[in-house]
């Protein structure tokens, strides 16, 4: 008997056409930004001529991993000085085709060494002239006395301090290096996508509970056997259902395409050669998976508030705005009440923004206990999502009892 409503339920979901029209669009616009994604992808050869499209992905893969592997104070040492060489030579600018030759392959190793030496100020490129051979070699010395400076700084309590010290003494040094450009351009795409997928899941939940709502059809729903408890316990397991599935195909099908097409070098890459004073240790694979799994827990939190507000109002009108509201206009309304910065740290647009809050050293404390801003909300939205699905039973399995009481 389950199984039939749950089938009866999902069957419903999909037959109506404005699901199926917004189905065909998300497979659509997952073609689209896969192409996108490919077609940003930008490799200079050794004449300077610029190419990008289905092989430039590979191509630059292939010209970074020249210097795959430990990223030691030697091979750091010859990458800086290789460019002020050229820089000394070329003092209008270097030209596309030394880029091309020698600058594209090394310049993400460059751009880290500028990242050590401006651990909490804008990105400096004069600090690169200013290093010599003996800084040179001891890179990872003044990388690691920036780190406890940074946890000194950002540690405004004795337990965040000590938080921050262990963090970064997780990080492995030497770094290793190998090309992530894919993974990098991917990271962008996904976070965006992953907005679009919510505001539609939004969409396709918000009907399961109104179709309902309709005149003498609540009656007749409400008033069979199983109307007010497994019918219900149905319609909250097909919109959980359908919301999972839909994301997880949808992001499926967006980084097979690009990773088929670009590659998957760099998924073992530490995010710290792109941010090296991140409190969020882990490789470019897991940020990219990171963002993910943050996109799809404040999709469900949005997918589960949307179906409550569609049993509180019996219509989908206003419920259908809550992720369009909530991980779209939120932000905004952030940029322009920054006082109120406590308070939008802690929204579910935190979830579907990791490309910036991995870069922000946010720490909670409750007590004597510290957590990082993405794991703390991913934690917290975990708990009010499942919160929230008794709350949406109870409202509608109570629905149109006090009405005909008083009546």
């Amino acid at each position: 008997m389950i199984k039939l409503m749950l089938k009866f339920e999902l069957k419903k979901i999909f037959s109506k056409r404005i699901n199926q029209v917004l189905l065909a669009a998300v497979l659509v616009v997952t073609i689209i930004y896969s192409g996108m994604a490919i077609g940003s992808m930008s490799y200079t050869d050794e004449e300077g001529q610029d190419h990008t499209g289905i092989e430039a992905g590979r191509l630059l893969a292939a010209d970074k991993n020249q210097w795959k592997g430990d990223l030691t104070p030697e091979t750091i040492s010859q990458v800086i000085k290789e460019y002020k060489e050229l820089s000394a030579k070329y003092p209008d600018g270097i030209p596309d085709t030394e880029y091309g030759k020698s600058v594209q392959s090394y310049y993400d190793i460059y751009d880290f060494v500028i990242g050590i030496m401006t651990p909490d100020s804008e990105w400096n490129e004069s600090v690169v002239y200013q290093l010599s051979d003996e800084q040179l070699q001891d890179i990872y010395t003044i990388y690691q006395d920036n780190m406890k400076k940074m946890a000194e700084e950002y540690g405004t309590t004795p337990e965040k301090r000590s938080y921050l010290e262990s963090i970064y003494e997780k990080i492995e040094i030497p770094l290793t290096f190998e090309a992530k450009d894919s993974w990098d351009t991917m990271t962008m795409y996904a976070q965006t996508y992953v907005l679009l997928m919510a505001v539609i899941i939004g969409f396709l939940v918000a009907g399961i509970f109104s179709g309902e709502f309709r005149p003498g059809t609540e009656d007749v729903f409400l008033a069979a056997k199983y109307g007010r408890s497994k019918a219900i316990k149905n319609k909250i397991i097909a919109g959980i259902l359908v919301s999972t599935v839909v994301y997880w195909i949808g992001v499926g099908i967006l980084s097979f395409i690009s990773f088929a097409v670009m590659g998957t070098s760099g998924f073992f890459t530490p995010y710290q050669i792109d941010d090296p004073y991140s409190i969020y240790v882990m490789t470019y694979g897991e940020y990219y998976l990171l963002i993910l799994v943050g996109g799809y827990i404040a999709t469900m939190f949005c997918a589960a508030l949307t179906m409550l507000v569609t049993v509180k109002m019996h219509t989908p009108n206003l419920a259908v705005c809550i992720p369009f509201f909530l991980l779209c206009m939120m932000p905004f309304i952030a940029r322009v009440l920054p006082t109120f910065d406590a308070f939008f740290n802690l929204l579910p647009t935190v979830l579907t923004n990791i490309f910036n809050a991995v870069r922000t050293p946010i720490l909670f404390q409750i007590g004597p206990f510290v957590f990082r801003q993405i794991s703390f909300l991913m934690f917290l939205y975990i708990v009010l999502f499942i919160v929230l699905l008794p709350f949406i039973y109870r409202s509608y399995s109570r629905y149109g009892i006090k009405k005909k009481i008083k009546f």
